[in-house]
């Protein structure tokens, strides 16, 4: 009784406190923020301006995703990830995860240079099921400047984009991929750099299996996160 004694002012307060603090200091704002006592196993943090609630954070360090399914060539090796597509197929690693429509997916990854000079591809999304009715993600081609930002719902494509980064995406570098979905808005980020963010609102869908996946190459993932709508 007494953690959630403090646990509900605290937060309260923050609610008016938070308002006033990220508009004048945001980094002061978050460090206000993450600085109050939570429940263990549902952190609170703040990403890109935008309050979350952390649903799975997954270092593969510690082994396999729990209950993951996959197909393709997938191992972990070195406390990684790595999945090889060595015929220009796709190999998908699902980490089977119901999560809402406002959701943000993100993953540490490293693409190796390919030996037949591919642009490798690295991927990470989430869908519905297998039917493919909602999918949402985005994917890095090494080697070139373009990722590109899906969100499909229900069948639509409501977008379909390919961004240019301002320089090509590194291989044998690690890169912080993210890709958000709020209030109906999309948004992707590569290294902390806003790539896309979508001028109008989408329907959003129900999403049981986030995923990664890898074609013409090989790619490495350290973790992967998922988070929710506090």
């Amino acid at each position: 009784m007494r953690k959630r004694t403090i646990i509900i002012p605290s937060l309260i307060a923050l609610g008016a406190l938070g308002v006033l603090l990220l508009c004048a200091d945001p980094e002061r704002a978050r460090r206000v923020y993450e600085s109050v006592p939570r429940q263990e196993g549902q952190p609170v943090v703040l990403l890109d301006g935008v309050y979350w609630r952390r649903a799975v954070a997954w270092n593969f360090a510690d082994g396999a995703f729990p209950d993951a399914w996959s197909w393709g060539d997938w191992r972990v090796v070195d406390g990684l990830l790595e999945g090889r597509s060595a015929d220009g197929t796709f190999a998908v690693y699902v980490t089977p995860i119901a999560h809402g429509g406002d959701f943000l997916l993100e993953t540490r990854v490293r693409l190796v240079a390919d030996a037949e000079g591919r642009s490798v591809e690295a991927h990470l999304l989430t869908r519905d099921s297998r039917e493919l009715h909602n999918e949402s993600g985005a994917v890095l081609f090494g080697g070139q400047r373009r990722v590109s930002v899906r969100h499909m719902v229900g069948g639509t494509e409501h977008v379909l984009r390919v961004v240019k980064p301002d320089k090509p995406v590194g291989e044998g570098a690690w890169h912080l991929l993210r890709f958000a979905v709020r209030a109906g808005r999309v948004e992707a980020r590569l290294d902390g750099v806003l790539l896309f963010r979508s001028d109008r609102s989408y329907p959003v869908g129900v999403y049981r299996e986030p995923h990664l996946a890898v074609r013409n190459g090989v790619a490495q993932f350290s973790s992967l996160k998922i988070f929710v709508a506090p």
